[in-house]
């Protein structure tokens, strides 16, 4: 790794350091949580459970084709890069630190959920309610990993990369799946 990048890295840990309180890290720990591999299977399962009710088996297929490919990028790169995870973390976890599972689950789940309210739920306070969650867990849970210590800033750059590109053809992929089956 470069000098350049450690030391971004570095600052960027240190400043989130430096911001860390008992409340803070309370409130990140909840929010970090909402990104676990627990969560987002479950939520990802009610998801899958509700797609192939409402749409068939065909467009359920495209999002969960979309969560295994994503878990799939960061669990292979995380076991070829091999980053440890930095020391200033709130709870030492053991699996590498690079590319960030919970940001790339939390920013390919949620904001798959941005897309189907936005196409689908027709009800306006529903809609905003579900896009304005979603988003919200999109920017929170990325920067509850680098709050709470557990990811450097360029772990979550790279999941932010891989889960909008997943999330991009994911979604063209729906989009071209939905005009097959004649909505």
């Amino acid at each position: 790794m470069s000098t350049f990048i450690y030391n971004i890295d570095h600052a960027v840990s240190v400043w989130f350091y430096a911001l860390r309180s008992d409340g803070g890290v309370s409130i990140f720990e909840y929010i970090t949580a909402l990104g676990s591999t627990k969560a987002v299977l479950i939520l990802a399962i009610l998801l899958t459970l509700y797609l192939y009710r409402r749409h068939g088996q065909k467009l359920a297929s495209v999002f969960v084709w979309g969560i295994v490919v994503n878990e799939a990028i960061v669990f292979t790169l995380k076991h070829l890069v091999n980053r440890p995870r930095q020391l200033l973390a709130v709870v030492l976890e053991t699996d590498p630190s690079f590319p960030s599972g919970h940001a790339a689950a939390a920013i390919f789940f949620y904001g798959f959920l941005v897309f189907y309210a936005t196409k689908y739920i027709t009800n306006r306070m529903w809609r905003g309610v579900v896009r304005v969650i979603s988003i919200l867990f999109v920017i929170l849970i990325p920067v509850s990993r680098l709050y709470l210590g557990e990811h450097y800033l360029t772990d979550i750059l790279a999941s932010i990369i891989i889960a909008s590109t997943v999330l991009y053809t994911t979604v063209k992929w729906w989009e071209k799946a939905s005009k097959a089956t004649h909505f």
